[in-house]
């Protein structure tokens, strides 16, 4: 596959808002970032900061109460102003996503096959044979013995690792150039969160290298990811290579991120994530920031370049 600059997907200036009984609440706000070809990057942060909607937003699948703003460029087209066709050939051949929640994302009272080969007959009804074939070639090299049984089979036969492993199949059938892997193991246990990791492992090393990996799982992103956008409350806090942000974060929410592991000996972030009806003036994080400044409640800090290479944003790192 020949990767150019236009197989990166290159969001600028996106902002999410949602219309609610309360108002209108801020999910996603000024993200600027590229996701290289070729490469994997994750998003992290606590749960609620952002990182699904960013992810379905690339996709449109967001629901009617979105107000998108901004680019997403991938290929010379803006994702997010596209019609509604091309958006669907674009979806599954181009860019896939494997969902989060593999047991409510299969339809339950269809057979596994169907499912598999719609996901290439819906671009092209001539290819019922090649798909049926690309189903048995991907559920053997994932680990199923007997594809043909496992194809015979409905969701709610099968563990949730095998839909998990059903799932990423799903998001394969087509062979996309690009892969949204939405929170693959949460939930999960540590039998089962070491089943995805191999499953994501095989299908960059396989099948396609360009990947966004949606995720509150540090040590995956750590194991899989060249590089990582942190996200709070909406906001790309700190981005970066990985090795650079997880080994030496800039960020005081990266920072407080990485302690809060259990292998760093679990020392949470004191307090919650703010309230994002409206748009927050300050810093979104300065309400539990141990390093805040004055400046940090009156105004929202720019992203400024970090000795590790990172971009991070904090007045901590304003040189002006």
């Amino acid at each position: 596959m020949v990767l150019t600059m236009d197989s990166n997907i290159t969001i600028n200036g996106l902002t999410v808002k949602f219309r609610t009984g309360h108002g209108m609440v801020t999910a996603v706000e000024n993200v600027n970032t590229v996701f290289e070809a070729g490469k994997i990057t994750g998003l992290i942060g606590e749960s609620g900061s952002g990182k699904s909607v960013l992810g379905m937003s690339i996709l449109q699948l967001l629901p009617n109460s979105a107000i998108i703003e901004g680019e997403c460029l991938y290929k010379g087209d803006n994702l997010l102003r596209v019609r509604p066709e091309t958006i669907r050939s674009i979806r599954g051949r181009e860019i896939a996503l494997i969902p989060q929640n593999p047991s409510e994302s299969l339809n339950s009272v269809r057979r596994i096959k169907r499912q598999l080969t719609e996901a290439v007959t819906t671009h092209d009804k001539k290819k019922k044979d090649e798909a049926q074939q690309r189903a048995q070639e991907l559920l053997q090299r994932f680990g199923f013995a007997d594809p043909d049984e496992i194809m015979r089979r409905y969701s709610f036969q099968m563990s949730g690792g095998m839909n998990q492993r059903i799932i990423s199949v799903l998001g394969l059938m087509d062979s996309p150039s690009w892969i949204i892997a939405d929170e693959p193991t949460k939930g999960l246990d540590s039998i089962l969160r070491k089943q995805v990791y191999q499953t994501l492992k095989d299908i960059a090393q396989h099948d396609t290298a360009s990947m966004i990996l949606i995720t509150h799982d540090i040590t995956l992103a750590e194991r899989l990811c060249d590089n990582i956008l942190v996200l709070y409350a909406g906001r790309v806090l700190e981005q970066g290579p990985t090795a650079e942000v997880l080994s030496n974060p800039q960020h005081p929410y990266t920072k407080g991120l990485v302690a809060s592991q259990p292998s760093k000996g679990m020392h949470p972030i004191g307090g919650v994530m703010p309230e994002r009806e409206g748009q927050m003036a300050g810093c979104n994080f300065y309400p539990r920031c141990r390093c805040a400044l004055d400046q940090c409640a009156a105004a929202c800090p720019a992203e400024y370049p970090c000795k590790n290479g990172s971009l991070a944003r904090c007045f901590l790192y304003d040189r002006s």
